[in-house]
């Protein structure tokens, strides 16, 4: 059970985290425009997905430091806050929620591994990549997870 005083020494962690990490996708998408781009780039096909995801990842940092500010700011907030990360029943929806996703999405990249077997050798390879490390990255969470209960 989390109490007010951790949540609060938390968020000031968050915070700077947070706050630090807003200069990040600045800084990548300046790089990246700096770059020089090959031949078979997509990074011209993407001009609007940049920026629209540079703002996506920006409004969610601001989002998320608001809700920091407002913790170590409002005991009421704050108190809010608390009761919302105790109760049984949001972690349970969020225990299930997060363990249904990734089984979608091995599922997924299993599926676009079968099509693309037959499209592209280099994105088969890519997938099967991503397929095994998920699947490793599960394994071993479970892994942890049964020994430590």
């Amino acid at each position: 059970m989390e109490t007010l005083e951790h949540l609060r020494k938390i968020s000031k962690i968050k915070l700077i985290i947070m706050s630090l990490s807003t200069i990040l996708p600045i800084i990548i998408l300046v790089a990246l425009e700096l770059a020089p781009q090959t031949k078979d780039s997509a990074v011209p096909d993407l001009v609007i997905f940049r920026y629209g995801i540079l703002v996506l990842l920006e409004g969610y940092i601001g989002i998320k430091i608001y809700t920091y500010i407002r913790i170590l700011m409002n005991v009421d907030f704050a108190t809010i806050e608390l009761t919302k990360k105790n109760d049984e029943r949001i972690r349970f929806i969020k225990l299930k929620t997060d363990s249904m996703t990734i089984k979608i999405a091995i599922y997924g990249i299993g599926i676009a591994m079968i099509v693309t077997a037959f499209i592209h050798r280099l994105l088969f390879y890519t997938l099967l990549i991503v397929l095994l490390s998920y699947i490793v990255i599960y394994l071993a969470v479970k892994l942890y997870y049964c020994k430590k209960y």
